[in-house]
């Protein structure tokens, strides 16, 4: 029955949106999107800077709707645009209402899309495989909490992630290259760094004083198979021009950063890590920076509808530039992942995460967590 309702609901708004001009005829409009829930039991252990006295259990679930559109022209140019809606109805994420939402124009070219979402390093990216609970691009922080006041500069950087960005789905043009003999390559141009998640619309100018700005991301990728053998390789290189008014303080210089990772599979293991390195971060050049370094490992085995896996991750950042320590995180997790049905995966697993800040605000825990996947 709630399905029913969500799927009335959301055809309303495509409805809505597709009639209102008549160019709209020849269109055709799909939803998609996906639910994470999971509850788990554990314990986290902390140090005496930070009071919070944790539950035993938890419980944690997010999801996004995306409403997709599509016209494909008489000269197979295929033209598409996306919007994907958070914390409606279903939707518990954590971020704005809109998430990304972008244009595509697809053809034998190559793919253009612009608008607001990640650049093309961070889309071509691999990282190591999992299999239970995900634990790279800031999944750890889901199941093991960070310390309080801490980490707060390590999402989409190398404290938490190899899946590294300039600050997240700020408004951007990309073009993507035909896959050729398995290679492809892609090339991402943002105006402004606005780093809220959201992108910036206007002025069409950056404020060079105070916003990093003229950000490039370059990613290139290697897919093949070969009689049963997979190969997957990445590569991905970004840089930004720092901000004028604080460009002239010791230490700062326009960000730049690169990560590469691999995947490589056959009889049912796939191995595979990443590693990224923000070789000079963003910073305000007195209070935080997301310099810092982190990698990947792990390795799935699947039969059938079962997958088992093991994965480790280790990031550091160094958030307060005047301090020379750094923040720091190691986990790993043994997971195991059941497919239900055609995008429902059963998935659970253990996970130890620890974390040690550079003001002494040390944290760590072990926690098991069952939950259910859906992507539809």
């Amino acid at each position: 029955m709630k399905k029913s309702i969500l799927g009335s609901t959301a055809l309303i708004a495509v409805g809505a949106l597709a009639s209102g001009q008549a160019q709209a005829e020849g269109w055709e409009a799909t939803i998609g999107g996906y639910m994470n829930t999971y509850f788990s039991v554990g314990g986290i252990d902390n140090s005496p800077v930070d009071t919070a006295d944790y539950n035993a259990t938890g419980l944690f679930s997010d999801g996004e709707i995306h409403f997709n559109f599509s016209y494909t022209a008489d000269n197979g140019i295929t033209f598409g645009a996306q919007v994907e809606l958070e914390d409606f109805g279903l939707a518990n994420s954590f971020g704005d209402t809109i998430d990304e939402r972008f244009i595509t124009i697809d053809g034998s070219f190559g793919r253009v899309v612009a608008g607001s979402t990640n650049s093309a390093a961070y889309q071509m990216h691999y990282a190591a495989p999992y299999a239970g609970l995900p634990i790279n691009s800031g999944w750890v922080t889901v199941f093991v909490p960070v310390p309080y006041a801490d980490f707060t500069t390590a999402f989409e950087h190398p404290g938490l992630s190899t899946y590294i960005d300039f600050g997240g789905d700020d408004n951007s043009i990309s073009y993507y290259t035909p896959r050729f003999s398995g290679f492809q390559l892609g090339v991402t141009y943002v105006p402004t760094l606005a780093m809220n998640g959201d992108g910036k619309n206007f002025p069409v100018a950056a404020d060079t004083n105070t916003e990093y700005h003229n950000g490039f991301s370059v990613g290139v990728n290697y897919v093949e198979d070969f009689n049963g053998f997979g190969v997957a390789v990445s590569g991905g290189w970004r840089t930004a021009q720092v901000p004028d008014d604080i460009s002239a303080l010791p230490g700062v210089d326009n960000y730049g950063a690169y990560s590469f990772g691999a995947q490589l599979s056959y009889a049912g293991f796939t191995v595979g890590g990443s590693y990224a390195n923000e070789y000079s971060g963003i910073t305000d050049g007195a209070t935080f920076s997301t310099e810092g370094e982190g990698w990947d490992a792990g390795v799935t085995y699947g039969i059938g509808p079962w997958t088992f896996g093991a994965t480790y991750f280790q990031g550091e950042i160094s958030a307060d530039p005047t301090n020379v320590s750094t923040d720091q995180m190691r986990a790993a997790q043994f997971g195991i992942s059941y497919a239900l049905g055609p995008g429902i995966s059963l998935a659970g697993g253990i996970m130890w995460a620890e974390y040690e800040s550079e003001d002494g605000n040390d944290q760590s825990g072990i926690v098991g967590a069952a939950g259910l996947s859906f992507s539809f």
